[in-house]
């Protein structure tokens, strides 16, 4: 993972004297990998889940630090306080938020600071979705809202040209590789973006780009893929219901029937003894 950070990052890129978040961070998977860097800069970390952190500021701490940060945007850290930010498969299970830690990284980086993120594109709708990929079909496509955690957490699709007309809103896009497949489209895309110097709103990110027919066409898809999740769920309900309803009858069939009757008074006793 540290050579592929670095072969996202520019040529002139340097590690002295940096100050580095790794967001996503989890029990410090990346993070370890710059230990020598770490004798000359500054690497924090940050995770929403609390026993990782433990576990790296335990064990890896120094030269590294961490802290727990909320699903919420929002870290205690000063304006301009970064030189890079990377989040490696974070962005790909945000949906809701987006925009908002977006304009957090945003706010973290010091002037010309870089981020560097993960999204999920062509090289994955095939293992995710079982689709085929289409620039008109993919904007940004949030999926599997609430889905747990152990089982694979929600995912977020995205395609270049979004990240490029919402995220270069707030940044400049430096490098994008829409997947590390080298010879067929596979596995995540990378986006290296540079800070701008402008203040924006979550509205100012969120809101459609003009003129551009693919972001229509893109939530038309996203409707029928969230149609079908519904359907999925739904059937999941049924089966409950079913199951229960099930029960239900059997309970009322042997309430009605002679041996249930005969047997009252014994059942009458027996509550009578548990008390």
């Amino acid at each position: 993972m540290r050579s592929l950070i670095e072969s996202m990052l520019p040529a002139e890129w340097n590690w002295s004297g940096r100050r580095v978040l790794d967001f996503g961070c989890g029990a410090g998977r990346v993070l370890r990998h710059f230990e020598r860097e770490a004798a000359n800069s500054e690497f924090w970390g940050c995770d929403i889940d609390g026993r990782s952190i433990e576990w790296l500021n335990r064990n890896l701490n120094p030269p590294f630090q961490a802290l727990q940060c909320d699903e919420a945007p929002g870290l205690p850290f000063p304006d301009g306080q970064f030189d890079l930010i990377y989040a490696m498969s974070v962005y790909t299970h945000i949906g809701g938020d987006w925009a908002g830690w977006l304009l957090e990284h945003h706010r973290l980086l010091a002037k010309g600071g870089l981020l560097l993120a993960t999204f999920l594109g062509e090289g994955m709708i095939g293992e995710l979705t079982a689709e085929q990929w289409g620039d008109d079909r993919i904007g940004m496509n949030a999926l599997l809202a609430g889905n747990p955690w152990d089982i694979g957490g929600p995912f977020t699709l995205q395609s270049p040209w979004w990240i490029e007309a919402h995220w270069g809103r707030a940044f400049d896009i430096v490098a994008m590789r829409p997947h590390t497949g080298d010879d067929k489209p596979a596995g995540h895309g990378l986006v290296l973006l540079r800070r701008k110097p402008v203040r924006l709103t979550v509205q100012d990110l969120e809101k459609l780009e003009p003129n551009e027919p693919r972001e229509v066409s893109a939530l038309q898809h996203l409707v029928k893929q969230l149609r079908q999740e519904t359907l999925e769920l739904r059937g999941i309900g049924d089966e409950r219901q079913v199951q229960i309803l099930g029960l239900r009858q059997s309970l009322v069939s042997m309430r009605a029937s002679t041996s249930w009757k005969i047997t009252a008074p014994l059942r009458t006793a027996g509550s009578l003894f548990r008390h």
